[in-house]
């Protein structure tokens, strides 16, 4: 005779003696595949608003200095999300805080400079039509009317060119630009190119006609200083993500100081690793506060945000090693060191990068 539905577990197909609540293999509850609105919300329920579902366990731990990796390593990994998917969840998350801000010109402060030169080459021929209808007027009247009827047209013109780019230096009203002025490069170098050039050939044809006889490598970066210009929100773009995801590749270096420096404590590698996991999360889940929120916050928040990063750090330490106050702290400062040179050099790197991949 064939088990009933309620014997047989739909989620695992295990057969039981007699029906059962939850199934003792997977531990689903029991059903016959039909889903109704009480089933539905009993399940989200249970997996948002139940302080202690895994996700805010974990997270209610993870903000108690060193509290989530102790009871990691205790034993207890069934209760706590994965470090590694907590890092990544969390990285996420600070990427969606920095692109929820307006972030889109970092470097030169909203300055859309495809725009202005737009505006400044525009100018230029305003006023190369301007001195034809002057020179016109000059030679078909007498010199008493023509100045009446010049100081007019340029009377009634004047308001409208005051709305246009204004003079900067020399700069304002040449016919090309240089673009080392804008993207900080090279010194006193000059790289100069046609306005007329710059809105109207794509990169291949400018690198054609300024670069022609130039290395790969001049090439190139002639070619990402252009993009860069007629669209600097793609490196920033960019750069958000290629450094959060930088940040993750150097973890790895983070837990072999660790390991040096701990090397006496029966520890494995990959216990330190979990443990800068742990503490790089916290470091995203409270920047990414910081920075959706920094159009509200007050400007000194953010010297206390980095402050409470190193006590937390210093605390985690202390309480996941067990060692003595001034152990901890000489370890303290030289975890402290080599994280920032690792993030600096990473950061050179990535910023490098991902001006050449633009």
């Amino acid at each position: 005779m064939p088990p009933s539905s309620s014997q047989v577990c739909q989620n695992c197909n295990i057969e039981n003696e007699s029906s059962f609540q939850y199934c003792p293999n997977c531990g689903q509850k029991n059903t016959d595949g039909k889903i109704t609105f009480s089933d539905l919300w009993s399940e989200f329920q249970d997996a948002i608003f139940n302080i202690e579902s895994r996700t805010w366990l974990t997270f209610k731990s993870l903000f108690i200095p060193g509290q989530l990796t102790k009871e990691y390593f205790s034993g207890k990994h069934k209760r706590y999300v994965h470090p590694l998917r907590l890092l990544i969840v969390s990285s996420i998350m600070m990427i969606l805080a920095m692109n929820f801000q307006d972030f889109s010109s970092a470097t030169n402060n909203h300055y859309n400079v495809k725009e202005q030169v737009f505006k400044n080459h525009e100018r230029k021929q305003i006023y190369k039509i301007l001195k034809n209808i002057t020179d016109s007027t000059n030679i078909t009247y007498p010199e008493p009317q023509s100045k009446i009827i010049t100081d007019n047209i340029l009377t009634g013109i004047k308001d409208s060119l005051q709305l246009l780019l204004p003079k900067h230096g020399d700069r304002g009203y040449a016919d090309s630009i240089n673009i080392n002025d804008f993207v900080g490069s090279r010194g006193n170098i000059q790289e100069n190119i046609s306005k007329h050039d710059f809105l109207n050939m794509d990169e291949n044809r400018l690198i054609s006609v300024y670069k022609k006889d130039a290395g790969f490598i001049d090439r190139l970066i002639f070619k990402q200083k252009v993009k860069f210009l007629r669209d600097e929100s793609q490196l920033f773009a960019a750069l958000v993500g290629h450094t959060t995801w930088s940040i993750l590749l150097m973890m790895p270096c983070l837990a072999l100081v660790l390991y040096f420096l701990y090397i006496r404590h029966n520890y494995y590698f990959i216990e330190h690793l979990i443990f800068t996991f742990h503490l790089q999360s916290f470091s995203f889940l409270v920047l990414s506060i910081l920075i959706a929120g920094m159009n509200v916050f007050p400007w000194w928040l953010s010297a206390i945000v980095l402050l409470i990063l190193w006590i937390y750090l210093y605390v985690s330490m202390l309480k996941v090693y067990r060692q003595s106050n001034g152990k901890t702290i000489s370890k303290f400062f030289i975890l402290s060191f080599s994280y920032c040179v690792l993030f600096l050099t990473i950061l050179m790197a990535t910023v490098i990068i991902s001006f050449l991949l633009l």
